[in-house]
């Protein structure tokens, strides 16, 4: 565990990002809504962040920052992502890349 901005963090994982309560479009009696996402800093910049099908038919990353990233954005999100390692993902088709920290919330 580390400290970032005042903030005890854990590389994300795949796993760790998951939403407890998600919606699949495969799902006959899906809940009624959404778990909320994990506080995270992506690239020294914090945010919310989760991983799910997010009411479609494949998972995804979804990320809103606080700040502009220069690549991200304020909204993120993308079905073509790899934790290459915790804390770190690659995405898209050209090699883009950013860090991602979880904030553990005591």
């Amino acid at each position: 565990m580390t400290t970032n901005n005042d903030y005890q963090t854990i590389p994300a994982t795949e796993e760790n990002l998951s939403l407890e309560h998600d919606i699949n479009r495969f799902d006959e009696n899906p809940p009624k809504q959404l778990s909320q996402r994990h506080p995270v800093i992506v690239d020294n910049i914090k945010g919310v962040a989760c991983i799910g099908y997010l009411g479609t038919f494949s998972t995804r990353i979804n990320i809103s920052l606080e700040n502009e990233h220069p690549e991200l954005g304020k909204d993120f999100q993308t079905k073509y992502f790899m934790f290459t390692e915790p804390g770190h993902v690659n995405w898209g088709h050209y090699g883009q890349s950013f860090k991602i920290q979880k904030i553990v919330i005591d």
